[in-house]
């Protein structure tokens, strides 16, 4: 069979888990604010993410910038923070053929940049890849080219053969399925995919990630289990799989339990995924959020502070957190939150709704009003808490 498909195969099957995406943090300064076609919503984080799509093939570049804007108008979004990562793996295809490649050189120059993947799935363990078939398209065709340039074959042959091979195997047409919305033949594909692969806890981690997709949460939770009981046999230096941390596996095992209604069995998990990583912020989030249901305001604050702590810039985080301590009565706390969450990001819209109401149950109606007032400037013009929000601002100003 062709030297060309064996020579990109071992990259399809880990596409999914790897990636040179440059991070929010290393950029200088902002991307500049692509402009949205006529009509749409520059406040609307959507408006950004449609754009981004629709560029992703033509203008990577682009696309990046439009998935920056989603992210910066709503920093909570993993699917944001995801397509970036995509965007910029396609926006230079001979720099990734050299880094699966091994190219030392691309490796050393993409070192401590790689995060946005990362934080997509803090933000949410469960997001799916349904863009990565972009990259292994992009993939194929830059390789093909290369190769056609290096033998005089042609491009398209040898793209041909590689695909060829690729329908070989299971998991890539897995990953097709995936992509076309063929949930139920995924999953049998990934099944029949794991006897054959040395990467048995990825597959059977994106079988439990696609049944929690899909509604079907005991067999989430088997598959989950099962796949974290396969990292705990294999050796890290081993592992293909660089984004299927046991941290992430707990993480997912307790958002599968709270969604049963399993709170004490998913707050025990969120505590296993601190023991594999005392780094993973989610966990203290979620172990706070847990406590606020319950009204164990100590553990609240507790908890959020280790993960400021940890994740100290993050408006999000602090935008949590500020609401958290803003729902306790802690109301001069949550202000230095959601002050906070504002300077680190001023185009977020919900730090304001949630300040002016700090300020409303502190009987600071001036202030109040100048929140509510910039957040209606800030919010796109669909945000649910709109109408709420100039109720409000209309009896303030009455009374004032």
């Amino acid at each position: 069979m062709s030297r060309y498909a064996k020579g990109i195969l071992h990259i399809a099957v880990s596409l999914a888990f790897v990636t040179i995406a440059a991070s929010a943090q290393a950029q200088r300064g902002l991307p500049d604010r692509p402009r949205l076609p006529d009509g749409e919503d520059r406040n609307d984080p959507w408006a950004y993410y449609r754009l981004a799509n629709s560029s992703l093939r033509r203008d990577p570049d682009k696309a990046a910038d439009a998935f920056f804007w989603a992210a910066r108008l709503n920093p909570t979004w993993a699917e944001a923070y995801y397509g970036r990562r995509v965007a910029l793996l396609l926006r230079d295809r001979p720099k990734l053929v050299r880094y699966y490649e091994g190219d030392e050189g691309v490796i050393r120059e993409t070192q401590g940049i790689d995060s946005l993947y990362l934080y997509a799935l803090t933000l949410n363990p469960f997001l799916g890849p349904q863009l990565d078939h972009l990259i292994l398209d992009a993939m194929i065709q830059e390789y093909s080219r290369q190769a056609a340039n290096r033998s005089g074959e042609s491009p398209s042959d040898i793209a041909y053969q590689i695909e060829a091979y690729l329908r070989q195997s299971p998991r890539w047409r897995a990953i097709l399925a995936y992509r076309d919305g063929k949930n139920i033949n995924a999953l049998s594909l990934y099944a029949q995919a794991i006897p054959r692969s040395k990467d048995k806890g990825g597959i059977i981690a994106e079988r439990g990630r696609l049944f929690f997709q899909m509604g079907q949460y005991d067999s989430a939770f088997a598959n989950v289990t099962e796949a974290l009981a396969e990292l705990r046999k294999a050796d890290k230096k081993d592992l293909v799989f660089l984004y299927e941390s046991k941290a992430l596996m707990e993480s997912r095992i307790a958002m599968i339990e709270q969604v049963k209604g399993n709170k004490a069995a998913a707050a025990e998990a969120f505590g296993r995924a601190l023991q594999e990583d005392l780094s993973y912020f989610p966990a203290h989030v979620n172990l706070a959020y847990l406590a606020l249901e319950a009204g164990d305001a100590e553990t609240v604050v507790s908890e959020m502070n280790l993960a400021v702590d940890i994740r100290p810039d993050d408006p999000g985080i602090r935008y949590r957190y500020g609401y958290a301590l803003g729902t306790v009565s802690k109301l001069e706390e949550a202000e230095v939150q959601l002050k906070k969450a504002v300077e680190l990001d001023p185009d977020y819209a919900a730090p304001h709704f949630t300040l002016g109401e700090v300020y409303q149950a502190g009987g600071r109606k001036p202030e109040a009003i100048k929140a509510y007032e910039t957040f209606l400037a800030l919010s796109a013009a669909n945000d649910v808490r709109r109408p709420e929000a100039n109720d409000v601002l209309a009896l303030l100003k009455a009374a004032k």
